[in-house]
């Protein structure tokens, strides 16, 4: 049996004594492509995601977005006792085929973080071919539990980016939403998961975000956030894979990792 001490409320699983701290846990769940087929770096099997999901319910998860996040922070807005978010990054067209249909059916909504650059295209930051939802297939499916996030203009790294260039990227990215008419919601995905972790850089893209209005911003970090939210511009998200039933999504629900 291993022993994890954090603080004070013990969590029971198949071998393992868990010992969590008090307040609400928020999981930030992160997938990219969910289809039918085998699992990959990206991709995780829809019949995998659907036995996820009904996990999620059958154990009292209620899915939130981050609209209701904000209200949550800025206007004691109550949330459901087990909250859960669910992301998904690049705006894949068979999304509306696929994930959708099983969160409708289970009742769970999520947030779509769009390349807003390639919107109608396809994924050319990663060798082409697979198509990327145009601005229809946005607009049919925005508000129908689904919102819509930011996630740069091209799917450049910020890592590899000046304040100015960034600052460029959001400006372009909420003009073009804003001329399409597509709700979003102050929210980005850093592309590629990763921002400077501190000092001067880290400090001037922080500025540049909230100088652009951006309430929140994530990375990809194997943690489950607490709330009230810390580190506004630097959120976590669990990646999803195609293996994780059983003890290893438990795991990733209460520790965001599978490594002990």
């Amino acid at each position: 049996m291993t022993l994890l001490i954090t603080m004070s409320l013990l969590v029971v699983l198949p071998g393992i004594l868990l010992v969590v701290g008090g307040g609400a846990r928020l999981p930030i769940l992160m997938y990219h492509k969910v289809r039918p087929g085998t699992a990959d770096s990206l991709t995780v099997p829809i019949d995998v995601f659907r036995r996820q999901l009904e996990v999620l319910a059958q154990r009292g998860y209620e899915s939130i977005s981050f609209a209701d996040l904000i209200e949550h922070e800025t206007q004691g807005r109550p949330l459901p006792e087990k909250p859960v978010l669910l992301t998904f990054d690049d705006a894949y067209a068979d999304f509306l085929d696929h994930p959708l249909s099983v969160m409708k059916d289970l009742g769970f909504r999520a947030t779509v973080f769009l390349p807003v650059g390639h919107v109608g295209g396809e994924n050319a930051w990663d060798g082409g071919g697979e198509a990327i939802m145009n601005w229809d297939d946005v607009r049919s499916v925005s508000g129908e539990g689904i919102e819509f996030g930011l996630h740069s203009w091209n799917h450049d790294k910020y890592t590899d980016l000046e304040p100015d260039e960034i600052e460029e990227d959001l400006r372009r990215c909420l003009d073009r939403l804003a001329s399409e008419s597509v709700p979003h919601v102050p929210v980005l995905a850093y592309p590629y998961g990763g921002l400077p972790r501190k000092g001067e850089p880290r400090a001037r893209l922080e500025t540049v975000l909230e100088q652009a209005g951006i309430r929140y911003a994530l990375r990809i970090g194997s943690r489950v956030h607490r709330l009230p939210t810390r580190q506004r511009f630097a959120l976590r998200r669990v990646p999803m894979e195609g293996n994780d039933t059983g003890l290893r999504l438990w795991c990733k629900l209460f520790l965001g990792r599978t490594r002990l």
